[in-house]
C-alpha cells in the first residue's frame, strides 16, 4: 500500500523501480513523484504533464497526481490499477489545485471555483466534470491557490475576480463554510 507520494526530480536511471503512468493525449512534459509503501520500498512514477501536486491520505484508498493537463487517481493498494482525466475532453477548464480533506475528501479548483469530488475517479461513468460538487464562494474569486491544512481547515489564497486584491480565506471541511484567516488584512467576509 502507497504511504507517502511526493513530486520529485526524475531518479538516477536503474537506482530504483520506475513505472510510466501515461495517458492519450502526448505531451513532452512529464512529471516524476516518488511513492513509498508500507515495507519502505521507493519506487518512481513518470506522468505526463508538467508537475502541479500530490495528495495522498491513509483515509482515502487512492493517491492523486496533477500535472498541468490531467488528473490520475491510482488505488494505493495496487498503483498499477489507474484512471486519468484529460482537462480538454472531460473538464473545459484547468484543474489548478487538488488536496485531500484530512477524512480524505477530494477537494480540486481551477482558477475561480472550489470542488469536491465525492466519487473516485474510477466509478465515474461519463465526464468528470458532471461529478463535481461546487463549494460556495462567498463572493468571485480569481487565482485560487491552497496553501496548507491546520486541523479540519483548509487555508486558501486568491484574488477577488473584481477588486483585484489578495485575500486569505479558510475553508473549514466540517461545516463547508469559508472564514477570513485572521492573520489577515483583508475585510471582504
Amino acid at each position: 500500500m502507497l504511504l507517502t507520494a511526493e513530486i520529485t526530480e526524475p531518479p538516477i536511471s536503474g537506482m530504483y523501480p520506475e513505472k510510466i503512468y501515461d495517458a492519450t493525449f502526448s505531451t513532452e512534459d512529464w512529471t516524476w513523484v516518488k511513492f513509498e509503501d508500507e515495507n519502505y520500498d521507493t519506487f518512481y512514477g513518470q506522468f505526463r504533464g508538467k508537475p502541479r501536486s500530490v495528495a495522498i491520505s491513509s483515509e482515502n484508498q487512492y493517491c492523486y497526481v496533477l500535472t498541468d493537463t490531467f488528473l490520475y487517481e491510482l488505488n494505493r493498494d495496487n498503483p498499477d490499477d489507474f484512471q486519468v482525466k484529460d482537462f480538454i475532453d472531460d473538464v473545459f477548464r484547468t484543474i489548478r489545485n487538488i488536496t485531500l480533506s484530512p477524512i480524505g475528501k477530494l477537494i480540486l479548483s481551477d482558477y475561480y471555483t472550489i470542488f469536491i469530488l465525492n466519487t473516485p475517479i474510477c466509478q465515474i461513468s461519463g465526464r468528470l466534470e458532471n461529478a463535481l460538487i461546487e463549494i460556495e464562494n462567498p463572493f468571485s474569486l480569481d487565482e485560487i491557490e491552497f496553501k496548507e491544512w491546520k486541523n479540519n481547515s483548509l487555508h486558501i489564497n486568491a484574488i477577488t475576480f473584481i477588486i483585484g486584491e489578495p485575500i486569505n480565506l479558510i475553508y473549514n471541511a466540517t461545516t463547508n463554510l469559508f472564514l477570513e484567516d485572521e492573520n489577515s488584512n483583508n475585510t471582504y467576509l
